[in-house]
């Protein structure tokens, strides 16, 4: 926000005092895909999120001894947005037409003249501000030109401790029968005293070609003349894949 003094040739700069009464920050972020070939064109608004900087009571603005110069104020404020906004991103032929995310800021002020209020020190209008309120309009509104505004998402790589491998201990409940006149090959009271041991991480990143996987087969309640007779003839593994691109 800047204040600049108005002058004549016939007169010095004067001091400009003016009342804020308010200043109103609004995000905006929308979603727009053009196709020149389809003549095709889809908006969504994604959010409009605005905050009022001033709260209770206006805020005096001067540029009294720096009236020959324009006097400006930076206005810090925290405006919190959703976590589930997309960042921005262009796609589609933007060369033919504006396609992809964007975020906006706008900022709009209402403010009056200092010199030209009437009322007590407490802020309160008098009976001829209060008559002449109706024919003049003393609150004046500017409106700040759109600046763009970059939205970027960071994501935290996994700790060490994502890495680390998880284990399992599995049962063995039943085998597939070749056909329903043969028996398994192996007897269901010897199946259900077998345990198996997996070792498998956690997770894995996307660029790996290999990770970690261990598998041990246990009997413990089995004697040990029926545990020399088990024997691994294959192995095969089923791997499902399970992308997590964002948690909480």
């Amino acid at each position: 926000m800047s204040l600049t003094s108005s002058h004549s040739l016939f007169e010095r700069h004067r001091a400009v005092r003016v009342l804020l009464r308010s200043l109103v920050i609004t995000l905006e972020g929308q979603a727009e895909l053009v196709a020149p070939e389809a003549a095709g064109y889809s908006a969504v608004r994604l959010c409009t999120i605005s905050k009022e900087l001033v709260l209770k009571t206006a805020v005096e603005l001067s540029n009294e001894g720096h009236e020959d110069e324009p006097c400006t104020w930076h206005v810090m404020f925290n405006l919190p947005i959703p976590g589930w906004l997309p960042a921005n991103d262009l796609y589609g032929d933007c060369r033919r037409g504006l396609s992809g995310t964007q975020y906006n800021l706008y900022a709009t002020a209402k403010y009056a003249n200092a010199d030209d209020t009437h009322g007590d020190d407490n802020g309160t209008q008098s009976w001829f501000s209060a008559l002449c309120t109706p024919f003049t309009s003393r609150n004046k509104v500017v409106h700040a030109q759109a600046r763009p505004v970059t939205l970027n998402r960071f994501a935290l790589p996994p700790s060490a401790e994502s890495y680390r491998p998880a284990f399992y201990s599995i049962k063995a409940s039943g085998q597939e029968r070749r056909s329903e006149d043969q028996p398994p090959p192996i007897p269901a009271d010897i199946v259900s005293k077998i345990e198996l041991l997996a070792s498998v991480p956690e997770c894995v990143s996307v660029d790996g070609e290999r990770f970690p996987f261990s598998l041990n087969i246990r009997t413990p309640s089995l004697p040990e003349s029926q545990a020399a007779k088990l024997r691994v003839s294959h192995l095969s593994l089923q791997l499902h894949q399970i992308e997590q691109y964002r948690s909480v």
